[in-house]
């Protein structure tokens, strides 16, 4: 069943700056928590040699709105493709995305909800 991409939150953009002295609004997400600068699929070049690490939205997940990564391992070379070159501030770009990517994302963010972890990469998570 497609997702209704109407029904999607804020999107939120993500840069490499991790001094905490130079971060800017970039790096926090909505609860005020600190992006990873790594994210799962590492540190992606935009067309405006911008960098993302997570592009986020809101969905509902387990009956409780959240705001989860969109950039999460699976996702194909188009779909990521797609993620970075989409105007993100178009009114299209949800519009337009492939259902793939949001039905990615939220079977990503159940399993580590599951898991009890974080939805969000956490730096370091790796060597745990």
């Amino acid at each position: 069943m497609p997702i209704d991409m109407s029904k999607y939150a804020s999107i939120l953009y993500a840069n490499q700056n991790s001094d905490p002295e130079q971060m800017d609004d970039s790096m926090y997400r909505p609860d005020g928590s600190v992006k990873s600068a790594k994210g799962y699929l590492g540190a992606m070049e935009r067309p405006d040699g911008t960098v993302s690490t997570e592009i986020s939205a809101g969905f509902e997940i387990n009956g409780k709105e959240m705001d989860i990564p969109l950039m999460v391992p699976g996702l194909t070379k188009d779909e990521i493709d797609y993620l970075l070159t989409a105007d993100m501030d178009s009114e299209d770009f949800f519009k337009n995305m492939p259902d793939s990517i949001p039905d990615k994302a939220i079977e990503h963010a159940k399993k580590r909800i599951k898991e009890g972890k974080n939805v969000f990469y956490q730096d370091g998570e790796e060597s745990q």
